[in-house]
Formats: C-alpha cells, sequence, structure tokens
C-alpha cells in the first residue's frame, strides 16, 4: 500500500478535484476500519483519520445503502450538527438548489452516486444548519469499490464556495448596475444634447441674423427675435444649472441651512418668475406670513422657479398659477397649482425619477425630465418632504413641506 499522502498533496489535490486523492486515503481508512487489524496497521488508520480532521475541507462516507459511516470535524461545522452514525445519505439539515427550490436527501448528489454508481461533478447546492443560516457548497460525491469492482460506499467532499458565491452575486449586481448606469447615460446624452441643441441653435441663429441685418430688419422682427434669444437662454440656463446642482446635491456638499421667512423667500421668487412671464398670472397666498424655515435660500428659489416653470410649461396660456404657503402639524408648506396637462395614476411613482417624462409631457413641450427630480433632491437635503397629486376640476397640485423653526429657538 501506498505511504499517506502529505498535507500539501491532499490540499493540491482537493483544489484541483477532492474526490481523486481523497478515494486512496478513505479507501485506507474503510479497509482499516473493516479489517479491525491492530498494531501498526492500526495505528497507520489513526493517522489516516488524523489527516482528515486537519485537511480543513468537509469529508464524509457512506456505505453503499447511503448510511453515513464517517465524517469529520469540518463537515459538522458546515452542516451545523453532527448527525448519528448510520443517517442517510447526508449530513445536512436541509439542502436547497441554488435557485431555493428545496431538494429531498434522496435525490441529493450523494445518493444519485450511490444509485447510478458513479460520480457526479458540476453541481452545487446550499445546506440550512439547524440554527437557519445557510452555506453554499459544491459536493464532489465519489462511489467506492472492492476489489471485485463491487460497491461498498462512497466518500464526498463538500467545498464551502459561500464567499465565493456571494463574491459572484455581487459581481453580477455591479454589472447590471453598470449596464443600467450606462443605459442612463446614454439616455442623458441623447436627451441633453436634443435640448441644448435647440435653445443653442435658436440663439446663434437670431444673434447672428441681429447682427448682420439688424438694421435691415423691421421692428417687430426684430423685438420678436430678441424674445427668442432671451426664452432659449432662460430655457438653457434652467437645463445647465438643473444638471450642476443635480449632481452637487448626489455626491458634493449639503446647503448650507439658516433661517429665513419661507412667504418672503417665495415672494421674491414669483416676482423673478413673473417679470420673465409677464403674460402669465401668479397669485400666493401666505397665512400666516412669517413662517420660518432653516434652509438655503437659494435652493429655495431655484426650487419654486422650477415648480412655476414646471406650471408655465404645461398648462394653457391664460389660465392662473396660484401658490400658497401655510404651516400646519410643525411643517412650512408650500403648494403650487396649475390648471395644465395633470397626471394620472401610473406617473405619480415616477414623476419625479431622473429623466421620466410622461407621453403627454412630451407632446406638450421640449425637456429633458430632470427639473422635478432636482426639486425632490433640494427639499429632501433640507430635511423636508415632496408630493405631487392631480387637482380637483384638473390640473396638479405641487407641494414640499419644510420643518418649521420655533421663533423662540432663535431669540436663544
Amino acid at each position: 500500500m501506498a505511504g499517506p499522502m502529505t498535507r500539501a498533496e491532499l490540499e493540491t489535490g482537493v483544489l484541483d478535484d477532492p474526490g481523486g486523492p481523497l478515494l486512496m486515503l478513505l479507501g485506507a481508512v474503510r479497509e482499516m476500519s473493516e479489517r479491525r487489524e491492530t498494531g501498526a496497521a492500526w495505528r497507520q488508520g489513526d493517522r489516516y483519520r488524523d489527516f482528515l480532521e486537519a485537511l480543513g475541507v468537509a469529508v464524509y462516507t457512506t456505505d453503499a445503502a447511503g448510511r453515513i459511516t464517517f465524517f469529520n470535524r469540518a463537515a459538522a461545522q458546515l452542516w451545523g450538527r453532527s448527525p448519528e452514525l448510520g443517517e442517510e445519505w447526508c449530513g445536512s439539515w436541509k439542502i436547497y438548489l441554488p435557485d431555493g427550490t428545496l431538494l429531498p436527501h434522496g435525490e441529493c448528489p450523494m445518493a444519485i452516486a450511490l444509485k447510478e454508481n458513479r460520480e457526479v461533478r458540476g453541481f452545487q447546492a446550499v445546506a440550512e444548519r439547524p440554527d437557519g443560516t445557510r452555506v453554499s457548497f459544491v459536493p464532489y460525491p465519489t462511489p467506492l469499490r472492492d476489489d471485485r469492482g463491487e460497491l461498498i460506499g462512497a466518500v464526498n467532499v463538500l467545498v464551502d464556495v459561500t464567499e465565493r458565491t456571494h463574491a459572484e452575486k455581487a459581481l453580477r449586481e455591479s454589472a447590471e448596475a453598470l449596464r443600467a448606469a450606462n443605459a442612463v447615460k446614454d439616455e442623458f446624452l441623447g436627451l441633453v444634447s436634443h435640448e441644448l441643441r435647440t435653445p443653442v441653435t435658436t440663439i446663434f441663429g437670431n444673434a447672428r441674423l441681429l447682427r448682420d441685418r439688424g438694421e435691415r430688419l423691421p421692428a417687430d422682427a426684430r423685438e420678436s427675435m430678441i424674445a427668442d434669444i432671451a426664452h432659449d437662454s432662460e430655457r438653457l440656463l434652467g437645463i445647465i444649472e438643473n444638471m450642476l446642482l443635480l449632481t452637487r446635491l448626489e455626491s458634493g456638499p449639503q446647503p448650507e441651512l439658516e433661517p429665513n421667512v419661507l412667504a418672503h423667500v417665495v415672494g421674491k421668487a414669483i416676482q423673478s418668475f413673473s417679470r420673465r412671464h409677464p403674460g402669465r398670472k401668479v397669485t400666493i397666498n401666505a397665512e400666516p406670513r412669517h413662517v420660518i424655515v432653516e434652509a438655503d435660500r437659494t435652493y429655495i428659489e431655484l426650487l419654486v422657479e422650477n415648480l412655476l416653470g414646471n406650471a408655465e410649461k404645461y398648462s394653457p396660456q391664460g389660465t392662473e398659477i396660484e401658490v400658497g404657503v401655510s404651516a400646519r402639524d410643525g411643517e412650512a408648506q408650500v403648494v403650487v397649482l396649475d390648471r395644465g396637462i395633470g397626471l394620472s395614476d401610473v406617473e405619480l411613482g415616477q414623476i419625479f425619477a431622473p429623466f421620466y417624462r410622461s407621453e403627454e409631457a412630451k407632446r406638450q413641450a421640449n425637456g429633458i425630465g430632470i427639473g422635478l427630480a432636482v426639486c425632490k433632491r433640494v427639499v429632501e437635503a433640507q430635511g423636508g418632504r415632496m408630493w405631487v397629486k392631480p387637482r380637483s376640476g384638473g390640473g396638479s397640485e405641487f407641494g414640499f413641506a419644510l420643518p418649521l423653526v420655533d421663533p423662540g429657538d432663535l431669540s436663544s
């Protein structure tokens, strides 16, 4: 009989195919046990068992009927239990396929190896321990035969691949996230290139005409071209500011908060908007007027400008935009009411997602779908919340709320 294998030889063999080198080792152990020899032969058998315990890889054997005849400490640790000798097929409490399907013990790889008298390879399973924890493993069941080729049992090596499985899952999730990010990036670049090109083309074309032929153009044509330049410049500026702000909120420093009288900040934003949109009536109702919040004034102005611009874009000419400022339940609330295209139930769950635009919105006006996403990020970055809902009689209500500041806190 060949001498005992070294630990290095065993570990190298396990990495290649655990069933191969251990077949000789376990065959020798089984032979020693069955012959019940004493002296040197028995001590040799003990040495083989010591190798199995020191190996650090889960190993167990069964007889030809599938009853467990031996297992090492590593196997008991993997199973989370020490089975009774004579249990059938496997010491696992429960076995599952990788997809979560419960696998009966009588259909496990060891059972197949014994029933079909063949090695089983390329199989992966999940063992559930009695305490509920789970471990992913790859089994290498191999039949054991006597000198006449008769099946006398089997040896199985269980290699713990839990960490590898988790790493592979994380890698797949990362790859999927990267694919999704690339898809969003491609969509974003396509939208932005279109949305930037349109106003830039208008600004460039009108400016060039005014430069080259301005004196020969009728006064009303010049005024119309200047109005177009101003309108598209505002649109272009809004796109750039929203893109920069969205990036800053996602990865940069948080807003610098300080006490502000909310109605005053909202009123200033409305005045600025009304100067640029003289044909749109905007009214404000602030009760009480001295509602104080801790907020970034610039962010609040941009937030209100975005909501007013959204209402302007999707509302019929001549309809009024209403703005309300109020305080309730420890919050300062601002609502912007319009009589625009409204919202469907489907849109309510997606309206604040970056780059989302409904089919109706696409038909109504141009845009890249980041204005409302920016609004939500701005509000949440200041400890508030935002909502949207259909308005009775048609149109939409966009609102946000920020925590109120107790005036007593300011005096202290």
